[in-house]
C-alpha cells in the first residue's frame, strides 16, 4: 500500500488513524528501514506457515474450522466453472467433510440464539426427494437440511457432495403457484418446483417454512418455560417438547395442536410461539406458566377424561379438531365445581380468589363461566383485576390480563346456557364433500368421489370452498341423514343433494347435531341429541282429523318413528314402524305424496325427493332386517307376525287334529314359507287351500329354532334346568316366573302367546292325542335351541305349559274360557262325527262354540 500510494500526506494519515507527524514520511531513509524490517518479518511468517501447513494436515482442518465456509461451494477439479473456486489436494473425502460440517455451522450475529442452544436444539427440518425444476431439463434430487436447500443431478452426485446450486433460506420465502408446483424466492434468485402430486407439494411447502421459522427462532423463552417437567410434552397429545402455547388456557401444546386452538377462536384460545412470539413473554407470563403447568391445568381440563378418548401424538387432524373441540369448547372432561347455585356465587368466588396466591382456583372458575370483568361491590376495586393489584398478586394480574376478552359461558346445570345450541353454534373442520343432483333412494356412498375441503359452520350457513380459490355458500334446509360410512346426506329445498363425510364416526355424529341444530327448531331440539337415522319436515294427518294437514317434524331412529307438532301445540309422539298394520302409497297432485302409516296416521311430502327418501327410510325400517326376534315384523302385541300367523292358522284349522306339530312337513314348501314371512310378513296371509297344515307347523318349529337367540335365552339355560331341583311344583312355578320377567320383552310376549297356544292343544288333548308331555318333547329343542331332547328341557316346558294359567296371572274370566275349551272341542268333534263333516267345517265350529263360550 505505501509502494503503491499516491495519496497526498493528510489523506493518508487519515487513513491509517495516525496524525501526519507521527506518519514522518519526510524521512526516506527511516522509511525505507520501515519497509525493510517489515518485509522480513512478513517473509519469515510466511515460511513458518508454510512449514507448518506440510509437516501437520490436520492444522488445516482445524483451521478451517474456526472460520466461516458458507460461501464455499465444492466442486469438481474437472467441471469447468464461470466464477472462482478453490481446489485441494490430497486425501478428497477428509476435506469434503471437514469443509461441509464447517458450512452447517450458522453465520454470527443474525442468530438470536446462542451456540450451546443451538447445539441443544438441532434443525429439525430434513427432506430430500426428486423435484422438477423449471427451466432445468429433467427432475433434480433436492435436499433440505437445516436452513440450507442444494440441488444435485444424480443421488450419486448428492453422496459425492456435488451440488448444481446451494440456495440459503435466511432471508427467503415461499410461495404457493398452482396445484403442483411452489415457488421458493431469495434475494438472488427465484426457483419454481413441480411435485408429482399435490401432498407432496404440502409437504415440501411445509418443511421449507419450517425450515425460515428455524432460522428466527430464539429458544430461550422455551428452555424457561420447559424447565416444568410437565410443560415437556403437549397437553393434548402428549407430544414431547412442544413449542407452542394458549396463553389464556396456560396450557404448552405441539404445532399440530395448536393449528386445531386456533380454530377455536381468539375469544377460547389465544395462541402463541415460545420461539417466536418472544415479545409477548413477560417475566410474570412465563412465571405463570411455570406455576401452573400442563399437568395442573389438565387436573381442571381433563378431570373426566375416558382413557380410550385420550389422544395419542399420531392422532390424524380430524381426530384432533373433535377433541379439542370437546375439550375446550363444549368442556367435556372438566372438573365439575360443586357448591354454586348460580352465576352470582361463580363471580363471589371469583373476587375472593384473586386475592390469594391459588391462580389454580382463579383458573377453574373463570373456565367454569365465571365472569372476568364482573362487578367487585367496591367503587374503588371495581374488576378482580384490581382487586388482585391490591393484593400484590401478579400471576393472578396476569392471568386476568390474558383472559379479559375470553367467553366462556357457564355449562352448570343451573344455567340456561347448558343446551347443546351454545356447544355447537360454531364449527370449522376438514369434511369430503361431493354434491349434485340427489338419487331417489338414499343409498351408501365412499370417498372416492369426494374431495377433501376445509368447512366452516356459523349463523346457520354452511361454508365450504369448491375449489381452492373459490369459496361456495350453502344454505343449509330439510333433511340430514347420518350413514355408517360417516357420510350426512343433506337434501336442499332445490331439489339438491349434499353429501358431507367425515373421518371418524364421532366427527361424523358431532357435525350431524350442530347442522340440524340450524335448521330445527328449539321445541324439538330433543330429535338432535338420539342418534337419527333421519331428521326432517314433512306434512301430516292423524286420527281424529283426517281431513287437515299439519306441519310436523319427524325423526327416525331405528324402527322407532318419533313426530312433534314442532312450533304448534302438542307433546312428541312415538311410532313403533315394526308394529304397523299396514304400509301403503298414494301419490297425489303437485308431487305430493302420502305414506299411511297403519289406518290412523299418513305423511306427506311437497317434494318428490322428499317423499322417496322418507317412504325408503319407513319401508326399511318397518321390515324385517335380521334372524333376532327384535328384527321381525310384529303384531301390536309385540309377537312376531310369523308366530302369530302360524299360531292362528293352527288353532283354526289343526286344533283338533290328531298329532299336529307331530307330522312332518315338505321341506321345500316349508323354505318358501320361511323366505316369504322374511320378505314381508304382513303381506303373507295363510289359507287352507293354499297352505298344508303340516307345512305351517313346522314353519314355525323352523323359526323358533333359526333365530339369533333361543326364546328362553341361552344366558338363562342353567338356571332353567336347575329350578327342577325344587321338588314342590308351586316353588319351582315361583322360580319360573322370575326367569321370565328376566326375559327381554318381545321374548316374554312371545313365549306368551305360545305357551297360551301350547295350553289350548293340550286342553283338546282328548281329541288330537298331544298332551303337555308330547308337545313339550317337540319343541324343548326349539325354546332352547339345543341339538336333541333331554329329560331336562322337557320337564321344564312341560312345566311351563301345565301351569301358564299361574305364572302369566291369566284372568279369572279367560280362566272360564280355558275350562269351557275342552268341553265346547268335544261337542264339536260329536257334532263333526256325527254330521261326518270335514276339516274345515268341524274347525269353523269350533271357532264359532269358543267365540260363544268366550262370551
Amino acid at each position: 500500500f505505501f509502494f503503491s500510494s499516491n495519496l497526498p500526506p493528510s489523506q493518508l494519515a487519515r487513513d491509517l488513524g495516525v496524525s501526519q507527524k507521527q506518519l514522518s514520511i519526510s524521512s526516506v531513509p527511516d522509511f525505507a528501514a520501515f519497509l525493510c524490517w517489515d518485509a522480513l518479518i512478513s517473509l519469515c511468517l510466511l515460511l513458518f506457515l508454510a512449514f507448518s501447513l506440510i509437516s501437520r494436515p490436520s492444522c488445516i482442518r482445524s483451521f478451517a474450522r474456526s472460520h466461516p465456509l458458507a460461501a464455499i461451494c465444492l466442486v469438481s477439479s474437472a467441471a469447468s466453472v464461470s466464477h472462482p473456486c478453490a481446489c485441494f489436494a490430497g486425501d478428497r473425502h477428509e476435506w469434503m467433510e471437514a469443509l461441509q460440517t464447517a458450512t452447517r455451522l450458522p453465520a454470527r450475529g443474525s442468530q438470536k440464539r446462542s451456540d450451546s442452544l443451538l447445539l441443544l436444539h438441532p434443525s429439525s427440518t430434513n427432506k430430500r426427494g426428486l423435484l422438477e425444476l423449471r427451466g432445468y431439463k429433467g427432475r433434480v434430487l433436492v435436499s433440505l437440511a437445516g436452513s440450507k436447500v442444494r440441488l444435485c443431478k444424480t443421488e450419486q452426485d448428492y453422496n459425492a457432495g456435488l451440488a448444481i446450486a446451494e440456495v440459503e433460506l435466511t432471508a427467503a420465502n415461499i410461495r404457493d403457484v398452482d396445484r403442483k408446483g411452489f415457488e421458493v424466492n431469495t434475494p438472488f434468485k427465484n426457483f419454481c418446483f413441480v411435485a408429482e402430486s399435490e401432498q407432496e407439494k404440502e409437504e415440501w411447502i411445509e418443511a421449507v417454512q419450517e425450515s425460515i421459522a428455524e432460522t428466527l427462532y430464539d429458544y430461550e423463552v422455551a428452555e424457561k418455560i420447559w424447565f416444568n417437567e410437565a410443560n415437556r410434552s403437549c397437553a393434548d397429545c402428549h407430544a414431547a417438547d412442544p413449542e407452542w402455547a394458549s396463553v389464556n388456557l396456560g396450557v404448552v401444546i405441539c404445532k399440530k395442536c395448536a393449528g386445531q386452538h386456533r380454530s377455536l377462536g381468539p375469544s377460547l384460545s389465544k395462541v402463541r410461539s415460545l420461539k417466536l412470539d418472544s415479545s409477548i413473554w413477560s417475566n410474570e407470563l412465563v412465571e405463570l406458566f411455570l406455576e401452573v403447568g400442563n399437568r395442573n391445568a389438565n387436573s381442571f381440563w381433563a378431570a373426566n377424561l375416558p382413557l380410550e378418548e385420550d389422544l395419542y401424538s399420531g392422532a390424524s387432524a380430524e381426530q384432533r379438531a373433535t377433541f379439542i373441540r370437546r375439550k375446550y369448547r363444549e368442556r367435556k372432561y372438566r372438573r365439575v365445581l360443586e357448591g354454586f347455585q348460580d352465576l352470582e356465587q361463580l363471580n363471589q368466588a371469583l373476587c375472593e380468589a384473586v386475592e390469594s396466591a391459588d391462580v389454580l382456583q382463579t383458573m377453574a372458575l373463570v373456565f367454569s363461566g365465571a365472569d372476568v370483568m364482573c362487578a367487585t361491590g367496591d367503587p374503588t376495586y371495581s374488576t378482580p383485576y384490581l382487586l388482585a393489584q391490591r393484593a400484590g398478586q401478579k400471576l393472578q394480574m396476569e392471568f386476568l390480563h390474558q383472559n379479559k376478552l375470553s367467553d366462556f359461558p357457564s355449562l352448570e346445570p343451573w344455567s340456561d346456557n347448558a343446551s347443546l345450541s351454545d356447544a355447537s353454534l360454531f364449527m370449522d373442520g376438514f369434511l369430503y364433500i361431493s354434491s349434485g343432483l340427489g338419487r331417489a333412494t338414499p343409498e351408501r356412498r365412499g370417498r372416492d368421489d369426494m374431495t377433501r375441503r376445509w368447512c366452516t359452520l356459523e349463523g346457520g350457513f354452511l361454508s365450504y370452498y369448491e375449489s381452492e380459490r373459490s369459496p361456495s355458500t350453502l344454505n343449509n334446509e330439510l333433511l340430514v341423514s347420518g350413514r355408517a360410512v360417516f357420510t350426512v346426506e343433506l337434501y336442499l329445498q332445490t331439489e339438491r343433494l349434499l353429501t358431507v363425510g367425515a373421518e371418524t364416526q364421532e366427527t361424523q355424529h358431532d357435525w350431524i347435531q350442530a347442522l340440524t341444530k340450524c335448521f330445527v327448531p328449539a321445541k324439538v331440539e330433543g330429535f338432535v341429541r338420539k342418534d337419527s337415522e333421519l331428521i326432517g319436515r314433512l306434512h301430516y294427518k292423524e286420527g281424529h282429523d283426517l281431513y287437515h294437514w299439519r306441519l310436523g317434524w319427524f325423526m327416525l331412529e331405528g324402527s322407532a318413528l318419533h313426530f312433534s307438532p314442532g312450533e304448534e301445540e302438542g307433546e312428541e309422539e312415538v311410532l313403533q314402524l315394526k308394529q304397523l298394520q299396514e304400509l301403503s302409497k298414494h301419490i297425489t297432485s303437485c308431487t305430493a305424496a302420502v305414506i299411511f302409516l297403519s289406518r290412523t296416521c299418513c305423511c306427506g311430502g311437497t317434494l318428490k325427493m322428499d317423499f322417496t327418501l322418507w317412504r325408503s327410510a319407513i319401508t326399511l325400517a318397518a321390515g324385517t332386517d335380521g334372524k333376532a326376534l327384535s328384527d321381525q315384523q310384529l303384531t301390536k302385541n309385540g309377537v312376531p307376525i310369523i308366530v302369530d300367523s302360524c299360531i292362528a292358522f293352527v288353532t283354526q284349522y289343526g286344533l283338533c287334529q290328531e298329532g299336529v306339530y307331530q307330522r312332518p312337513g315338505d321341506p321345500d314348501r316349508v323354505a318358501l314359507l320361511l323366505e316369504e314371512f322374511t320378505a314381508d310378513a304382513r303381506n303373507v296371509k295363510l289359507r287352507e287351500k293354499e297352505h298344508q297344515l303340516e307345512d305351517v307347523t313346522d314353519t314355525l318349529k323352523s323359526f323358533l329354532s333359526q333365530a339369533e337367540d333361543a326364546l328362553l335365552t341361552k344366558e338363562l339355560y342353567p338356571y332353567w334346568v336347575s329350578a327342577l331341583d325344587e321338588k314342590d311344583e308351586n316353588r319351582r312355578v315361583k322360580k319360573y316366573s322370575t326367569f321370565i320377567e328376566n326375559l327381554p320383552k318381545i321374548n316374554r310376549s312371545t313365549l306368551e302367546a305360545l305357551l297360551q297356544h301350547l295350553y289350548r292343544i293340550q286342553q283338546c288333548s282328548h281329541l288330537n292325542r298331544m298332551p303337555s308331555e308330547k308337545l313339550a318333547s317337540v319343541f324343548s329343542s326349539c325354546l332352547f335351541q339345543t341339538q336333541g331332547q333331554t329329560p331336562q328341557e322337557i320337564s321344564v316346558v312341560r312345566d311351563l305349559i301345565n301351569n301358564y294359567v299361574t305364572i302369566f296371572s291369566v284372568s279369572p274370566a279367560n280362566r272360564l274360557y280355558f275350562a269351557a275349551v275342552p268341553e265346547c272341542s268335544t261337542r264339536v268333534g260329536r257334532y263333526s262325527r256325527h254330521r261326518n263333516c270335514s276339516l274345515a267345517t268341524h274347525s269353523a265350529t269350533f271357532s264359532t262354540f269358543t267365540a260363544l263360550a268366550r262370551g
